[in-house]
């Protein structure tokens, strides 16, 4: 399973700010399918290898600048705006950072790979999966209590999306509060399967957890 952290970016966030290079090691990033096609986001790709990167909200194009060398996406054909985010055609990114990667597609991972990059696409952005894993454990009394706690002292919370394959998702809610002297914590996980172009509850788990003061 590979754990996805949903980077979101309005358009106006696209401007530059200080980069660092990784280009020693493989980039693994989330993209997304559209027409058959794989898409990277450019922004996230750039930051990975240092690259300069600009955005023309005029225009809708984003650039990236490297070794003297600069790419130009337009908004329209081979490039999205999704959520704020632009989205560049996995090949043509990979072949500005790295001409000479070989590129193949793994179809049963949703995953592009090349020497120096690795793209997986996600049929959903995490926000969509928390709504539509929300909406389908609404009613259980263990999330109902989950979400109860929200005005408790220090509460803090997180969760993660975990893609088991493209049809299967596994997502998992944590919570701890302030409880006089007790910290508290409660965890909620959740498997959601698609079936058809219906999301299913198919496992749903509660568990809690009171930590006495040292």
């Amino acid at each position: 399973m590979k754990k996805t952290v949903l980077v979101s970016l309005m358009s106006a966030a696209l401007m530059v700010g200080p980069v660092s290079s990784y280009a020693d090691k493989a980039a693994g990033l989330n993209g997304i399918l559209s027409g058959g096609r794989l898409y990277a986001p450019l922004r996230t790709t750039g930051e990975y290898f240092g690259a300069k990167i600009n955005w023309n909200q005029n225009t809708k194009t984003a650039s990236l600048t490297q070794d003297g060398k600069t790419f130009n996406a337009n908004v329209g054909d081979g490039v999205l705006l999704k959520d704020g985010t632009v989205y560049v055609q996995f090949k043509a990114l990979s072949n500005f950072f790295y001409p000479n990667d070989h590129i193949s597609w793994n179809k049963s991972t949703m995953t592009g790979t090349s020497e120096h990059m690795t793209v997986v696409a996600r049929p959903l952005t995490d926000q969509q999966v928390y709504k539509i894993t929300s909406n389908a454990i609404s009613k259980k009394k263990e999330w109902i209590e989950y979400l109860s706690h929200k005005e408790e002292s220090d509460y803090r919370e997180q969760s993660s999306v975990d893609w088991v394959n493209s049809t299967t998702i596994e997502v998992v809610y944590t919570s701890d509060w302030q409880d006089g002297s007790f910290l508290k914590e409660q965890n909620i996980n959740v498997v959601m399967t698609k079936k058809g172009n219906i999301w299913n509850l198919t496992s749903f788990k509660s568990s809690g957890e009171v930590m006495e003061p040292h």
